[in-house]
């Protein structure tokens, strides 16, 4: 059981590790925390009893690294005399993160793989790992409203699609 453990966490590390690293980066702005919850994260992962269960395992180690980020910020709080008033879930769980481990994964991967390379960048940028619109234009080297505009293009795309999706299980299902 350990060895398919580690060899899955392997795998999710190199598909996932640096978008992991990143969304870490982004919420905490230290490299050396991000870094030590990643690693915690990978370690939880490994650890578990039956991971071959899990359906999107990719989600599974944000969900830990969510969970490990909260703690961090508590025991932070602590330090410094502060009570939590949030509850972890609430503050982490990012739009992206829910979908990714609903029912929907698969007919929303189906629709961010029919989007132009750009617009799937740019959502994907500012969802899952929180960057703003600024942000993202340093990165594709584009403005900041080029940057929403193929935001705005890509959520409307994904949704049509989505929806479409959804209309032709539903008509599946009344003819069965």
């Amino acid at each position: 059981m350990k060895d398919s453990a580690f060899g899955l966490a392997v795998a999710v590390y190199r598909e996932r590790g640096a978008d992991l690293l990143r969304y870490l980066r982004h919420r905490l702005k230290n490299e050396a925390d991000a870094k030590d919850i990643a690693q915690e994260a990978f370690l939880r992962f490994i650890r578990l009893a039956d991971p071959e269960r899990l359906r999107i395992p990719e989600a599974y180690i944000f969900r830990i690294a969510g969970n490990l980020l909260w703690e961090h910020r508590l025991s932070e709080q602590k330090r410094s005399g502060q009570i939590a008033q949030q509850e972890p879930m609430t503050e982490e769980a990012t739009p992206f993160e829910f979908a990714m481990a609903g029912e929907t994964a698969v007919r929303l991967r189906a629709a961010l793989d029919s989007l132009p390379i750009m617009q799937r960048a740019v959502l994907l940028l500012h969802l899952r790992d929180g960057l703003s619109f600024s942000e993202i234009a340093v990165h594709a080297r584009i403005s900041s409203t080029m940057a929403k505009k193929h935001f705005k293009s890509s959520l409307a795309a994904c949704r049509r699609q989505l929806s479409d999706l959804e209309n032709a299980g539903e008509q599946a299902n009344e003819s069965d």
